[in-house]
């Protein structure tokens, strides 16, 4: 049976404490991959090391990165959690069921831990594949950091415990983060280039719409590469191929956001 060990990515985390207490919990359930994004302390950290006791190893191999892009590239899945209320279009689970299905069809995945204070940014959840919640009184939903993550290990641990019987009809040959930031990047600058992000100041919201459309099909590399060859087709076209047609109309019946 595959065990299911995802990276634990801690992004912009405030206080080195925070980070060898979720580094603990890691070792406590048999996690043991860690990457942190920008942490506000500097690193390395001697007090991430102290409170992480024996967890010092996970402290000294993880990774360090400037920007969660950088971080997530190698990554076929990708988990944000939030417990905040979001208005995006992205699909959003609670179960842990449902949790540990999708992660065994997929090589590599990281979940995503933000900041203490505000947790992740609109930004920062473009790139997940979809949001996880963990449930939560309703007077309290929010979860100190290292906390999340010692529930989060947990309920992987019981996971990778608990027989599970393989999906034959897994697909392994899903796009990198990496791969699917590419795409979009050009798909953005291009549609930008066109003037096709109206008024100036929705352009962040469409943008996030753009991401919640592409994510909602877990893409293989065959299906991106129609992709680029549908959008490099359409980019090579003369400006009268439309006949007329006026897409900044259509745009205003049917709004992006």
């Amino acid at each position: 049976m595959k065990k299911i060990k995802p990276t634990i990515i801690l992004v912009r985390p405030q206080l080195s404490e925070n980070i060898g207490m979720a580094a603990r919990a890691m070792d406590n359930f048999g996690l043991s991959k860690l990457s942190i994004v920008n942490p506000r302390d500097g690193w390395p950290s001697k007090k991430a090391e102290s409170s992480a006791k024996h967890a010092d190893k996970i402290i000294n191999r993880a990774k360090v990165y400037k920007s969660l892009e950088d971080a997530v590239s190698n990554y076929d899945l990708v988990i944000a959690t939030s417990n905040r209320k979001r208005f995006l279009t992205k699909k959003t689970y609670d179960s842990f069921n449902i949790l540990q299905k999708k992660i065994r069809d997929f090589r590599n995945t990281a979940i995503l831990f933000g900041p203490e204070n505000s947790g992740l940014s609109n930004q920062d959840i473009r790139l997940a594949n979809f949001l996880f919640t963990i449930p939560t009184y309703n007077t309290n939903k929010s979860l100190n950091l290292s906390h999340a993550v010692s529930v989060m290990s947990y309920e992987l641990f019981q996971a990778n415990n608990t027989s599970f019987k393989k999906n034959p009809t897994s697909n392994i040959d899903k796009v990198s983060k990496l791969e699917f930031s590419n795409f979009i990047n050009v798909l953005v600058k291009d549609l930008d280039s066109r003037g096709f992000f109206k008024p100036i100041e929705k352009k962040a919201s469409m943008i996030d719409n753009i991401y919640s459309i592409y994510n909602k099909t877990d893409l293989s590399k065959k299906e991106l590469r129609m992709l680029w060859g549908i959008h490099k087709k359409l980019k090579n076209q003369p400006k009268s191929w439309n006949n007329g047609f006026d897409i900044n109309k259509l745009i205003s019946i049917y709004p992006s956001n």
